[in-house]
């Protein structure tokens, strides 16, 4: 009863918010109840029906900027579900440098610490996105194995909730959209360099413009290295790459843009710090933040290379085609001190995990076809399409040992000589997923209601039994726009993934994990378009998924059952010509329903998933000084547990940053960011052991990170 009543509170809350708004908006100021501002008429060109393009007037602001990850080419305002849309402008204002620096920005992300310097994890309202099914990159299935350069990036979108219907099997939560940087039709070129903390040094540039006198013809050159950064002793990540882009009106109803991308990374593998008295986590605060327990010669290495083309016409009846073609492929060597701790008399216990050589390719074909068609009082918004993804993976030549412990309060590293792999490289993936799609968009008035239909075809054909399955899956969603800039919505979704190389008892393959969500919200825009704000409630559930069979060693059985309902609010966008902010909070109920043994861990939280988490950040232009702000936020994430069974616990954390800049006449820009500006010690992520925590991954204390660049 818990569950329902919880839900029936936040569909109250949310419901009571947007009649609420509707009554301010209708006896509001001039400026709030003033009708939408005409968009600007758009030049003959297929950049106005784009769905990945969002610079075109009006439909800058928040709300109705078009969403590449929206395949009907819906703007966040139309969509019937939250979607959280971060900006470059933002992330140069925050001076991102990581994932977890963009991801901060979207409601229901909760972040957890870099894989080994490889790539980050995040939890979407509580369930952890794959980091091969949930990952998107202009639209288009990627596979996260390396984090994605943020030089080569324009904005960043998270779609939150299953998403089956759209991008086939998904983890439920919701998935996380890069959409890369695109030519300019006019010239536009910027060099930066910046320093800081930790022995941080960066330099990037950025170059765009036509390349004939008409203007058909555009590019985009850009690329970054950045050196440093981390405040863990003798470890100097390093990271470079360079993108490059073409796009070309072939004419006023063609386009076609082709693109390609190389990046590189390397660090010490570290693991955090050991635990003192593995009952509490905070005992590690004696220790130095940066303290080392690995070797030097324990390092991560990795590349990647995107490269993608995309075609777009838009035919005489009004239909409108797109085909988009995209390959990822990575390599990695990672070499680990794992496992470490626990402490005994002193001294930390540790191991070494090596798996060099580890290749994975990443293939994705999309056609589609849009088209708007009417039927007496209703308009049709219609779409049909077929995708295709494979994913070939060559695992790394495994092997394992023990490098001995290390003094707790003075670990001397470089004692253990280096240690060659031994194991053998072995296939680990060959999947196919095959899927066809249709919707259609009815309005009728102000009344939209929004039908789809996908069946995928998935094969695994490295796991034994071959994983050969098909799903149908159907999704639909209701929304009512009382006036322009305001709707409210009900949507239902829902989601697979296979358990692929999963058994269940018998040798046989296991069938896929579910997720299925019901989400009600209200999206508002304010002052004139400039702010918008979200209002979402959902009961997200996910099933079938797959857990330890403890009488059966070595299979599963599928008994996993977790159910997440909550609130998420969203702020964003121009309060006055100078003062911008960007705000989001998150109340999470995340429930264990059902786990591997009957009754175990039932009506516990789920593990790594927080209660609550928010973040701000607003900047505010001084009209007295001209070129000078001043800015800063707050992020927020609860505390969280380890595991289901709730034993042990990772404190939550507030970390405050602070900003200032200067816009020179002639292009030049300073910039200064003081990050964790109060220094407050805490921790991102932990491993345990039955006896408590065995280590612990300790946030970036306090740095300040300077920028200057230079536009011409």
């Amino acid at each position: 009863m818990t569950h329902y009543h919880l839900l029936r509170t936040a569909v109250a809350q949310a419901v009571l918010l947007a009649l609420y708004g509707m009554a301010q908006a209708q006896t509001g100021t001039a400026d709030d109840a003033a009708p939408a501002a005409p968009t600007a008429p758009a030049a003959p060109s297929l950049r106005q029906v784009d769905v990945v393009d969002s610079t075109a007037g009006a439909a800058a602001t928040p709300a109705r900027r078009a969403q590449s990850s929206s395949r009907l080419g819906l703007s966040v305002l139309e969509t019937p579900r939250s979607v959280s849309v971060i900006d470059n402008a933002l992330l140069e204002q925050q001076m991102a440098t990581t994932e977890r620096d963009v991801l901060r920005n979207a409601s229901g992300v909760s972040a957890r610490t870099e894989y080994y310097g490889s790539y980050s994890q995040f939890a979407i309202r509580g369930l952890w996105a794959n980091n091969i099914n949930n990952y998107l990159r202009d639209g288009a299935k990627f596979s996260h194995l390396l984090d994605p350069p943020l030089f080569n990036i324009d904005r960043v979108e998270v779609i939150k909730g299953p998403a089956a219907l759209e991008f086939g099997q998904v983890a439920p939560g919701g998935l996380i959209n890069y959409v890369s940087k695109r030519p300019l039709a006019e010239p536009l070129r910027t060099v930066k360099i910046g320093a800081g903390s930790h022995g941080w040094r960066s330099a990037d540039f950025d170059l765009t413009g036509p390349l004939n006198t008409d203007g058909t013809l555009r590019y985009r050159l850009d690329g970054g290295a950045s050196r440093g950064g981390s405040f863990v002793d003798g470890n100097t990540p390093r990271k470079q790459g360079v993108a490059g882009s073409l796009e070309w009106q072939i004419t006023p109803d063609t386009v076609w843009r082709a693109q390609a991308e190389t990046q590189s990374s390397e660090g010490v593998s570290t693991v955090g710090l050991a635990v003192p008295d593995p009952k509490n986590p905070r005992s590690a605060d004696v220790l130095p933040v940066g303290a080392f327990y690995g070797e030097r010669w324990l390092n991560t290495k990795g590349s990647l290379r995107f490269y993608s083309t995309e075609l777009q016409h838009r035919f005489a009846n009004g239909i409108e085609g797109r085909v988009h073609l995209s390959r990822n492929e990575t390599h990695r060597n990672v070499n680990l001190p794992s496992p470490m701790g626990p402490v005994t008399n002193g001294k930390v216990a540790r191991g070494y995990w090596l798996a060099p050589g580890q290749e994975y390719t990443a293939d994705t074909a999309l056609a589609e076809l849009r088209a708007k068609v009417q039927t007496g009082a209703v308009q049709h918004q219609l779409l049909a399409g077929l995708d295709w993804r494979a994913n070939a993976g060559v695992y790394g030549a495994v092997t394992r040992g023990n490098l001995g412990t290390i003094d707790l309060y003075n670990p001397i590293a470089g004692l253990v000589p280096p240690v060659a792999s031994t194991g053998v490289t072995r296939l680990s993936t060959d999947a196919r997923n095959t899927g066809l799609f249709v919707q259609d968009r009815l309005a009728l008035g102000d009344f939209g209601l929004l039908l789809g239909l996908r069946h995928d075809r998935f094969k695994d054909a490295y796991t034994t039994p071959v994983t050969d399955l098909s799903k149908t899956q159907p999704s639909a969603a209701l929304t009512w726009q009382p006036r322009p800039g305001s709707m409210v919505y009900a949507s239902h979704a829902r989601s697979f993934q296979a358990n692929s190389g999963t058994l269940v008892w018998g040798a046989q393959s296991a069938p896929p994990s579910e997720g299925k969500q019901l989400e009600v919200g209200w999206k508002q825009e304010w002052l004139g378009q400039r702010l918008m704000t979200t209002v979402a409630a959902f009961d997200l559930e996910f099933t079938n998924a797959p857990a330890n069979d403890p009488a059966h060693p070595g299979y599963s059985v599928l008994t996993a059952r977790q159910r997440i309902q909550g609130i998420e609010l969203e702020l964003q966008g121009r309060i006055t010509p100078g003062w911008t902010v960007t705000a989001n909070a998150s109340f999470h109920d995340p429930k264990v329903l059902a786990d591997t043994v009957a009754g175990a861990n039932v009506g516990h939280r789920v593990g790594l998933a927080t209660r609550r988490a928010a973040s701000l950040w607003t900047q505010y232009r001084l009209p007295q000084l001209p070129g000078l702000w001043v800015g800063g936020g707050l992020v927020h994430q609860g505390d969280k547990f380890t595991a289901n069974d709730n034993l042990w616990r990772l404190p939550g954390y507030t970390v405050v940053d602070l900003a200032v800049g200067y816009q020179f006449a002639g292009g030049v820009r300073i910039q200064a960011n003081l990050k964790n500006a109060g220094n407050r010690r805490y921790y991102l992520d932990g491993s345990t052991t039955a006896a408590g925590f065995a280590a612990v991954v300790p946030g970036t204390p306090r740095s300040l990170q300077v920028s200057l660049d230079y536009t011409f």
